[in-house]
């Protein structure tokens, strides 16, 4: 395994209780923590910021509002595949609360589809925010001006630290579909293994970008063992379209479950815009009798875990 180094200088609802070790609340600013602790902050569709003593990473980046969130092509209408989707507005049904922007530090992406990189936050980031990107989405990203970009291929690792905390980012390879083809098709993304540090303490997460538990992926995840908090994205987005299904729904997350066994599970990619077609409701069932960790929360929420 590759390890790069870098050094940077210095009313939302819980609709589950959270177990011992994590609590939620709506997101404030960032505030100091007596002992150490990793905070979750959900803002929508796969848009989080994680906060680990002053270091900050934020994820997948999606601003937009309304009716007209974003535009991309619909992945749950029937179109011919030789010709492509209609390109259309997407709705977002839930508020963007808004984040403070000076506190990121580094940003992580795990594909370039819109409903992860919209075009508000392309016009409002700035260019030279370091970004991990995929390698399928790196030229497209410094095609959009974006200048401080890291190639995050499967597999690397870089090693982030700030103010003595230090966070390893480590690639995982996600499959957009359980058919190769459409795998293909789409663009192979990444997800992240991320263990945060501070001193003896320490927290790892599994982020599953847009995947599904294909043997590709559980095979990429053999050497890492379980994760403490294991962040999938669900949604069932294209079951009604030509790509079929082309994100998790409750069953594959509940498998993810079955493989990883988790200590937590924080559910996102659902609930947040039209595009998204399962409910999340019926993801505690899917997980009965498999983990006593999971953390269903609203948009805006953070969820602490120490």
């Amino acid at each position: 395994m590759k390890r790069r180094h870098f050094l940077k200088s210095a009313g939302a609802m819980t609709l589950a209780a959270p177990a011992v070790f994590a609590s939620a609340s709506p997101a404030p600013g960032k505030t100091e923590a007596a002992h150490p602790r990793l905070d979750v902050t959900w803002y929508g569709g796969a848009t989080m910021l994680l906060s680990c003593g002053e270091l900050t990473l934020l994820t997948d980046p999606a601003f937009g509002e309304g009716r007209k969130a974003f535009r991309m092509g619909n992945p749950n209408a029937m179109f011919d595949l030789a010709k492509g989707p209609d390109i259309i507005f997407h709705e977002r049904l839930t508020e963007f609360r808004g984040m403070d922007l000076s506190d990121i530090d580094y940003g992580l992406l795990s594909h370039l589809h819109e409903d992860h990189f919209d075009q508000k936050a392309e016009q409002t980031l700035s260019r030279d925010l370091p970004f991990f990107v995929p390698a399928h989405d790196r030229e497209t990203m410094a095609g959009k001006g974006f200048t401080n970009l890291r190639q995050a291929d499967w597999g690397e690792e870089h090693v982030l630290e700030k103010g003595g905390v230090s966070v390893s980012v480590i690639a995982i390879p996600a499959e957009h579909s359980e058919n190769p083809e459409i795998s293909r098709i789409l663009g192979f993304g990444n997800g992240y293994w991320l263990t945060f540090r501070d001193g003896d303490w320490s927290k790892s997460v599994y982020w599953t970008g847009d995947t599904f538990p294909t043997p590709n992926v559980l095979k990429a995840l053999e050497p890492f063992g379980a994760p403490d908090i294991l962040i999938p994205h669900l949604g069932g987005v294209g079951s009604t379209g030509p790509l079929g299904q082309i994100s998790m729904g409750a069953a594959d997350a509940a498998e993810f479950v079955d493989h990883l066994q988790p200590g937590k599970v924080l559910p996102i990619h659902h609930s947040t815009y039209a595009l998204y077609l399962e409910p999340v409701s019926g993801l505690p069932a899917a997980l009965e009798g498999k983990t006593a960790g999971l953390d269903l929360v609203s948009e805006g929420t953070r969820v602490s875990y120490s």
